[in-house]
């Protein structure tokens, strides 16, 4: 995982957050999709970056914000991580 934050806070916002607008879209690849939000919360200025692999829901996040204002990008995997098998989960198999 790589991880990489900076994030400035105005105390007196705190009860700022709202969110603006949400999409999210399937991608050509399987699994895999993305999402794009837009915010108002107690942010000065925010930058995050995270990048991960072999876990639940891994792939890229990227939120930038600025005077208060966000916009939030994820790139990721639907699935679950299975620790045991080191390898995705196979729900296939399950009756329900």
């Amino acid at each position: 995982m790589i991880y990489l934050n900076f994030n400035l806070q105005v105390p007196s916002w705190f009860d700022r957050y709202k969110s603006i607008k949400f999409w999210n879209w399937k991608t050509p690849f399987k699994h895999k999709y993305i999402e794009l939000q837009f915010v108002k919360n107690c942010n000065l200025l925010r930058f995050e970056f995270q990048f991960t692999v072999k876990q639940d829901h891994a792939g890229l996040n990227l939120e930038l914000g600025l005077l208060g204002y966000e916009v939030n990008f994820t790139f990721y995997d639907s699935r679950h991580w299975n620790y045991e098998t080191n390898d995705w989960e196979n729900y296939e198999h399950i009756n329900c």
